[in-house]
């Protein structure tokens, strides 16, 4: 027997290594699976872009239609060869609509990219075109000059189920830190570890060097990644079966990003080339730092999760670094995506070549030779408890979770997670902080701008009234015109003072001095929305129709609340978006295909853009809301269930002190009750630790906040009708809602979760009743609490206001947004605690009769 097959006999779990085949298979199977259930209308889609186009080339340029019908029209000469250009593409327009009618696919791609090549000259003349831009232009172009060069024919990308694009979707997942750590943890850490056990002491004996032993183990390392990459590919081959376009076009199918510098094109076998190869490597890396500090703590578990929270943090401080930055920095590369679509082919190179020499060097450092650490662990105190002591179970619990120190590695794990979540709200407002001041100082440059065009306006006008016999009528006009432009200015020339005030302020940063700004913007908003008061327009809402009426609303009673408790300015700045935003969909249109009616899409897209930001800061109580308004709690309820529910069934499992009760003078049920209060402790003692620390990280990184910070909660037509002296309508559209400060959302927060926690607890204890595998019990617990959410989500009914699985989702309760989309008039927070309170009381009553009946 050699070396290598000796290795792989000593792998205990021989079945869990098939997961390395079946998982990769699965993913790319199911991503198949889902594109094929799901396919895409290319002759809708198509023929839609092509109206699009129509609205393009015929609106664009205000004299196009003269010029059609009278060529006598006089033109600059530059605007002459745009015309010519813009009547070439009508015509392949013309073209591009008939071969999408009729799903001649490959005709229809000569013809797009005829009108592209023409688009892309008319944009070297500076006019902007509505539904393509210039980096949609420079992006589709290198598509089209593909598909017509292999001849294909349907295409894309994103939603298709050709083998390779599958395959190319599938490592994002695949290859995606998670998925490394777990390949590391189960799979290869054990392999590397063995050097630290007893059982290894056999292996010492043997005339064999220790290079040599642990070469064959980074053999088998290798074996396993390449049986994890072969395993995706083989399935992603068998695929290709069903593809409709050909493996070497698929393989020459260009990835393109756009940049400041320009489009970045690379081939796809290049892209899936360059995936594995970082894989290879950044999976060897951190397999080596995981060992080396493994050794170092012999907690590999714990480390591994740390290790894979630092590096998520360091992507999220890299997230607003230019590209140019990002070339050899090490942490960039695990957003292998995100890397490789931002970086040129000669400089991936060279940092694989980087990579690939630090690794050789830090395997031969590491991996190949013995090295000798200090053993850093938790020295652990025990004293004991006499057996007549008040509460002797009940502290028997506890001891024993200490002594297995839950409590401090659930909550180092959480707090991983806030961290990292801190640190990507923290640079998000950094982001909208700039936004801001560049927005700012943009509005003054335009106010200044239209004060100047404003006095040319008038000194032109002037100059008119000095024309002799001017007839008295048209001299009254122009005398009432410049009347009008000294108003306008003096409107303007009042609102540049406003901002010229603040000036310094927004210099240093300090933007309160922008809520009155906002909130007299936003208040212009509602009434133009609402055709009240003496707004004539809008700069974010195209036209006064009944769709934007909510989310105008609830911004301007938002702005108000903020002004009157003097909250601070929330960047980049109002509106927001609400549960209520439009979409393009409900807008006033001609027809399903056509260009809008009223609203122009380019327009409406602008002003989903400006609706399209979330009413939030970053401090240490709105990182607490956060917990619960961005599903932290998810994590927090799992480790409650992985730390703290399973310790009955761990027990029973063999890893426990269950045969020394036993033997004791003690009933089971005894013991089972002193279990579940034990964990529901500690569990609570868990999320008050978590919380502490949230508010401190929140509070270190942008202060405490204020207890008056505004949250909306939407109120159901069913639940608000009748109530409205309690609620706030919305004018015109019998809709409910409220505003609720910070205080009370944390409050209403809190006791969701602790609702949860109690429910969730119950739910575990009961099913470690009739199971006795760990393992096992959590995965049928999650699966019946998934499954119960589940059924409430695709099964929209009132009954589920009386079932606790709905309000496992505590985010949609608190915000009301569940319940209004389906008029439900009783789901609610307060009877959510009272429904699953309840729950956890019956389900408790249940598992005790069980123990019970087993004792």
């Amino acid at each position: 027997m050699n070396l290598f097959s000796f290795e792989i006999k000593k792998i205990r779990n021989k079945r869990f290594l098939s997961t390395l085949i079946i998982i990769p298979m699965l993913i790319v199977l199911v991503i198949f699976l889902s594109r094929l259930l799901s396919p895409v209308d290319f002759r809708s889609e198509e023929m839609t872009r092509a109206n699009q186009l129509l609205a393009d080339l015929s609106w664009r340029i205000p004299n196009y239609d003269n010029y059609i019908i009278d060529p006598i029209v006089e033109i600059s000469e530059e605007m002459q060869v745009i015309y010519d250009l813009l009547d070439e593409a009508e015509r392949e327009r013309f073209n591009y609509s008939i071969a999408a009618f009729y799903e001649d696919w490959y005709d229809m791609n000569v013809a797009k990219q005829k009108i592209w090549d023409l688009l892309i000259q008319v944009q070297e003349h500076d006019p902007e075109l509505r539904a393509l831009s210039l980096e949609e232009l420079h992006t589709e172009k290198h598509q089209l000059d593909w598909a017509v060069e292999y001849e294909v024919g349907k295409f894309d990308f994103d939603r298709d189920y050709n083998s390779l694009f599958v395959l190319y979707n599938s490592y994002n997942i695949l290859f995606s830190l998670p998925a490394m750590m777990l390949i590391i943890f189960f799979f290869c850490l054990p392999i590397f570890l063995e050097p630290n056990r007893a059982s290894f002491s056999y292996v010492k004996v043997l005339p064999i060097s220790y290079p040599k032993i642990m070469g064959q183990k980074l053999k088998l390392f290798f074996s396993i990644i390449g049986t994890y990459i072969a395993s995706s590919v083989g399935m992603s081959l068998i695929l290709s079966l069903f593809s409709t376009v050909s493996l070497k076009a698929q393989l020459q199918f260009p990835v393109l990003t756009y940049t400041d510098a320009g489009v970045l094109s690379k081939p796809l076998w290049q892209m899936l080339l360059f995936k594995i190869l970082f894989f290879i490597g950044l999976t060897l890396l951190s397999l080596i730092v995981v060992t080396l500090f493994a050794k170092l703590f012999n907690n590999e578990l714990f480390i591994s999760f740390i290790y894979t929270i630092l590096i998520l943090i360091g992507q999220q401080l890299t997230r607003l670094q230019p590209a140019r930055l990002l070339t050899y920095n090490p942490v960039a590369w695990f957003n292998l995506n995100n890397y490789l679509l931002t970086q040129s082919t000669r400089s991936i190179m060279t940092a694989l070549l980087l990579l690939f020499i630090v690794v050789s060097l830090l395997t031969g450092l590491v991996l190949l030779r013995p090295i000798h650490l200090p053993k850093w662990q938790r020295k652990l105190k025990f004293h004991g408890i006499k057996k007549l002591t008040n509460r002797f179970l009940f502290r028997f619990e506890w001891l024993k979770l200490h002594r297995q120190a839950i409590l401090f590695y659930s909550t180092a794990i959480l707090a991983a997670f806030t961290l990292y979540f801190a640190v990507n709200s923290y640079q998000d407002q950094t982001e909208n902080a700039q936004e801001t001041s560049e927005r700012f100082f943009n509005q003054i440059a335009q106010y200044e701008a239209e004060i100047e065009l404003n006095l040319e306006q008038e000194l032109i006008h002037h100059d008119l009234l000095t024309i002799p016999d001017l007839p008295r009528s048209t001299e009254e006009d122009f005398k009432n015109y410049i009347l009008m432009l000294q108003n306008e200015r003096q409107e303007l020339e009042n609102k540049l003072s406003k901002l010229k005030d603040l000036e310094a302020e927004v210099l240093d940063n300090n933007y309160q001095g922008l809520s009155q700004i906002e909130f007299t913007d936003l208040e212009n908003d509602y009434h133009f929305v609402t055709r009240t008061g003496t707004a004539s327009s809008s700069q974010v809402i195209p036209v006064p129709d009944p769709i934007f009426i909510p989310n105008a609303y609830i911004n301007y009673r938002l702005s108000e609340w903020k002004l009157e408790k003097g909250i601070d300015y929330v960047t980049p700045g109002g509106p927001y978006q609400t549960l209520f935003t439009p979409t393009y969909q409900e807008s006033p249109r001609s027809g399903e295909d056509e260009p809008p009616a009223m609203v122009e899409k380019d327009v409406f897209d602008r002003y989903l853009a400006e609706v399209n930001k979330e009413h939030n800061t970053l401090s240490g109580l709105n990182l607490l809301a956060d917990f619960f308004n961005h599903y932290y709690f998810v994590v927090l309820l799992i480790l409650l269930v992985g730390f703290y529910s399973l310790s009955y069934v761990r027990e029973w499992d063999g890893s426990g002190t269950i045969r020394y009760l036993l033997v004791q003078p003690i009933s089971l049920k005894r013991t089972f009750t002193a279990k579940i209060v034990a964990s529901l402790s500690m569990g609570i003692c868990f999320t008050l630790l978590v919380g502490l620390i949230t508010f401190i990280i929140g509070s270190l990184l942008n202060g405490v906040g204020q207890l008056e910070f505004p949250f909306i909660q939407y109120i159901s037509y069913a639940a608000g009708n009748g109530k409205a002296d309690q609620l706030i309508e919305i004018p015109m559209q019998l809709k409910y809602f409220r505003i609720l400060p910070l205080w009370q959302w944390l409050l209403i927060g809190t006791g969701l979760l602790l609702s949860n926690l109690f429910f969730v607890n119950q739910v575990v204890y009961l099913v470690s009743t009739y199971l006795k595998n760990q393992w096992l019990v959590m995965a049928v617990s999650l699966c019946a609490l998934g499954a119960g959410l589940l059924l409430a989500i695709i099964w929209p009914h009132e009954i589920h206001a009386f079932l606790p699985f709905h309000y496992l989702d505590i985010s949609q309760i608190m915000t009301g947004k569940m319940a209004t989309i389906h008029d439900y008039a009783y789901l609610n927070w307060w009877l959510g605690i009272i429904v699953q309170t309840v729950s956890g009381v019956i389900l408790t009553v249940f598992a005790l009769r069980r123990v019970r009946r087993n004792s």
